[in-house]
């Protein structure tokens, strides 16, 4: 009989103790509890301390309000660092691909990093608080980057975080999450690698372009100045030349009046001077002179001039 007596009570006591152990929870000074009975919020516990719960029936979830959460975006960790070997991810690609400006395919991971500061908002304002919060800043993120042109985008990522920010504050608040963002980090920006391979050939086609360009300019800040040099010395040559040329014809026309009116006054002598200063000119350039006359009585005369035994 005593040990069926025995047997009886330790259920009994098992009961007991579980309903003991079930009526009671604690918080420490950074935790809030949200208590449910049957599945509907009863209150919010922010009092650090031993407090006490209706066993089977009450539901208590915590929550460190102090405890600043980090979650991923474009990629999830796989297993974390140790001693002796580093972090290990895996890239979630619909997340992480992104189109800039133009349509250019970038690869992006972030980090958003928050505080939970209403647990009751956060436990039953949405079923999922963290797809909410990354499709919350998948929509910012993606209406930033479509503005971004490429070579900004993966440069940039401190200053499109800085952008990003506010927008994702105001996006949750409509949603009433119940946290308080933090931050926002962009941890990697980076080229697809099928595509790497295209934009580092675009990059060096870039610099040989700009090369090109600075010795372009270089040989054309040298060649200008001298081929403006000598430009300006032909313009001068050529005043100069038609300068000599007008007053040289200026001197003819004034000879050639002279002569006229000379000539007008005694046409026969005139004639006759100017005759002589022509064959004068002539003769001057021959080497060999010869005079021959023809007369009426049909004879020839030859007459060879010479001076000192040769001919002129």
């Amino acid at each position: 009989m005593k040990s069926g007596k025995f047997f009886i009570l330790i259920p009994l006591v098992i009961v007991i103790a579980a309903v003991f152990l079930g009526s009671y929870y604690t918080l420490d000074n950074a935790e809030e509890a949200v208590i449910e009975r049957f599945g509907k919020l009863t209150s919010v516990n922010t009092t650090a301390g031993l407090h006490f719960k209706v066993p089977f029936i009450d539901k208590v979830i915590i929550y460190n309000t102090n405890e600043i959460y980090s979650l991923q975006y474009g990629y999830r960790p796989l297993s974390a660092a140790t001693t002796d070997s580093a972090a290990t991810y895996q890239d979630v690609d619909s997340e992480a691909i992104v189109l800039t400006k133009g349509s250019y395919l970038i690869n992006i991971g972030a980090v958003i990093q928050y505080k939970i500061t209403d647990t009751a908002a956060y436990h039953y304002n949405v079923d999922d608080q963290e797809g909410t919060i990354r499709l919350a800043f998948e929509s910012v993120l993606r209406s930033n980057i479509q503005n971004q042109l490429l070579d900004e985008a993966l440069v940039n990522k401190d200053s499109i975080a800085n952008e990003i920010m506010p927008d994702l504050i105001r996006k949750l608040a409509k949603y009433n999450v119940g946290i308080t963002l933090q931050e926002v980090k962009l941890t990697d920006v980076l080229l697809p690698e099928d595509v790497q391979y295209a934009y580092d050939d675009v990059n060096i086609a870039s610099n040989e372009k700009d090369s090109y360009k600075s010795q372009a300019d270089k040989y054309s800040n040298e060649m200008l100045p001298k081929a403006r040099a000598e430009a300006y010395q032909m313009i001068q040559q050529a005043e100069s030349y038609k300068a000599e040329k007008v007053a040289q014809a200026k001197g003819d026309v004034t000879n050639f009046n002279q002569v006229y009116d000379k000539y007008k006054v005694s046409k026969e002598i005139t004639k006759t001077r100017l005759y002589i200063e022509t064959m004068e000119k002539v003769l001057s350039t021959v080497k060999n002179k010869f005079i021959i006359d023809f007369d009426n009585d049909n004879v020839l005369k030859f007459l060879p001039l010479q001076t000192n035994g040769g001919a002129q």
